[in-house]
């Protein structure tokens, strides 16, 4: 049927339900909205109820005086902000309040409980006629942080209104149309928002997530685990936000990672239950996968209950854990350098997470992950099958270690050498091929502390570069002999060596490339890297040349040797 809204939201009382999604739409979609408004306002007749959409709404199981909304709930708070804010730019406006609040002067429109207060002092904006800029400092979720930044919108529209020109929007916003849509049945009204999605915002995989365990505790376990399920799922949101905002996002997975955030988290958490898990599959495969499972469970409801129950809390302690992690990074140089510094492989994130959630991981943990993402990915490789696979033995310390040795050994043989032993033997050449395992290495080797690596992210992300210290332009120049190589190819074979590399900041890489040994002292001494700076000030810095770059490469390997101990002892058994 079609209504006027102001016969919807003038008299009626929403809520939106638990397993609904948090508040999604933008700027852009209130947008749209605006231009419907003043499209209306520009029509010579509304006799045809300029149209908003549809709204999906279902008796509350509680008080059937409450309609659930079920699709449309985006649209409807949209409405309900920009008529509030359109009203308190008029003469009179607690004149129309009553259209705003229900008798116990509460607001018809009663948002889900995480978000009430924060709601409440968006909608106090329009009352205070001025945007509170430090408000949205105050948003613990994505859906908080939108319903502040829209508003700012809606305000950015109306505040610079006349009363009588605010009035008038008012009166036609609140003449337009929309389609009522009512379910009686609360159990199918459920399982109805799983197949629809509200206006060009698509659910994502977490909002879906959170309604099909509700949908199943709803209709197997009356319900009993509903309001946990939502608080879990409200918990998860918060640590989502609070992920996104800290200093590690921009070395996690790819590109595209902060945007898809909380799917490459839920897939990662996939990867650790059994009944789904695959490392190929994609978070909406895992998704579907979870949905055949519960289809397929025996619906006993104190076993199927206690699966539901302890899915739930697995999932949110698992991303407890991976924001524990991320914190870690600040004061553990071992996972600093594991995220910043190496940007390990995402198939690793599963079995890292549950090794800490079952207390195991230690720095020893750690530094065996780095070296695994060497061995496994340093050589062109691609070994996600055995990195995923590590998820099989994080309940156990020595297993995960005979593991992973064992796995980085028989990576290494794949990769054409006979042992770690020759594999170490080599293990000097071509650094600078090797970007971030170089840097691991170097940093490593060279003991830097969390403190001074803190002092390295410039910015956002550790932007080192690799410095060849003695030119590469030597052999153009004519200057071959005077760092005492003998030919062409006796340079060549050197060039890329540990010995002749150094990481430095990028600008000071630009500048000093190619320069004499004596200016890049100069700008060696204004890293922000320690060693760098010693090596600048060593009194034979002006005389490094082949013999110093050999030492180095030897030094170096001396030390890989006690770096992959472990990886040693294994061969000679």
């Amino acid at each position: 049927m079609i209504k006027k809204v102001k016969e919807v939201l003038n008299n009626s009382i929403f809520f939106i339900p638990n397993y609904q999604r948090d508040y999604a739409w933008e700027e852009k979609n209130l947008d749209d909205l605006w231009e419907d408004l003043l499209e209306a306002e520009q029509a010579v007749s509304d006799q045809m109820g300029h149209f908003l959409g549809t709204i999906v709404v279902s008796k509350n199981s509680k008080n059937p005086e409450i309609y659930d909304i079920i699709d449309g709930q985006q649209r409807i708070t949209t409405i309900f902000m920009l008529r509030y804010a359109l009203n308190f730019r008029t003469q009179n406006s607690q004149r129309n309040i009553v259209y705003f609040c229900d008798d116990n002067d509460n607001f018809r429109l009663q948002v889900q409980d995480e978000n009430k207060l924060f709601f409440n002092e968006v909608l106090k904006q329009a009352e205070n006629n001025k945007i509170n800029i430090e408000l949205e400092n105050k948003a613990q979720t994505q859906g908080q942080q939108k319903l502040y930044k829209v508003f700012k919108a809606i305000w950015s529209y109306v505040a610079s209104l006349e009363s009588d020109k605010a009035l008038k929007l008012f009166n036609i916003i609140g003449n337009m149309s929309i389609m009522w849509l009512e379910e009686q049945d609360s159990g199918k009204a459920i399982r109805m928002f799983q197949t629809v999605n509200d206006r060009g915002i698509p659910l994502l995989i977490l909002d879906k997530l959170k309604s099909l365990l509700i949908l199943y505790s709803n209709k197997y376990c009356k319900g009993e685990l509903d309001e946990v399920i939502n608080e879990r799922f409200g918990k998860i949101f918060k640590i989502s936000m609070n992920i996104k905002k800290h200093k590690t996002i921009h070395s996690l997975g790819d590109v595209q990672f902060y945007q898809e955030l909380e799917a490459r988290i839920f897939n990662y958490h996939s990867l650790g239950v059994k009944e789904i898990a695959h490392y190929r599959n994609s978070a909406n495969i895992h998704y579907n996968e979870l949905k055949r499972v519960l289809k397929n469970k025996d619906k006993t409801k104190e076993e199927f209950k206690k699966w539901l129950d302890d899915y739930s809390k697995d999932l949110l302690q698992f991303f407890e854990t991976f924001l524990k992690i991320l914190e870690k990074t600040q004061d553990n140089i071992e996972m600093f350098k594991i995220f910043m510094i190496l940007k390990i492989n995402p198939y690793f994130y599963s079995s890292l997470i549950r090794l800490e959630m079952n207390n195991i991981l230690d720095d020893e943990c750690l530094r065996l992950f780095s070296q695994a993402e060497i061995i496994f990915y340093s050589f062109g490789q691609t070994n996600d099958s055995t990195a995923f696979k590590l998820g099989e033995v994080t309940e156990s310390k020595d297993e995960f270690k005979n593991r992973i040795i064992d796995d980085c050994n028989k990576c290494i043989k794949r990769a054409g050498y006979y042992d770690i032993n020759e594999f170490i033997s080599e293990i000097s050449e071509d650094n600078y091929e090797w970007g971030k395992y170089f840097h691991y290495l170097f940093l490593t080797y060279n003991n830097v502390g969390i403190e001074e690596c803190m002092k390295l992210i410039d910015e956002k992300i550790y932007a080192f570069t690799i410095e060849h210290i003695i030119p590469q332009n030597i052999i153009n120049n004519g200057l071959l002999k005077n760092y005492k190589f003998e030919n062409e190819d006796d340079f060549n074979k050197l060039k890329n060596t540990f010995g002749n590399l150094i990481p430095l900041e990028k600008i000071l890489n630009s500048i000093c490339s190619d320069r004499s040994l004596l200016d890049k002292k100069e700008y060696y001494k204004k890293s922000k890297l320690s060693c760098n700076l010693s090596f600048a000030n060593d009194e034979n810095f002006l005389n490094f040349e082949k013999k110093q770059i050999i030492k180095r490469n030897e030094d170096f390997t001396k030390w890989a040797r006690k770096f992959f101990v472990d990886f040693l002892k294994i061969t000679q058994k």
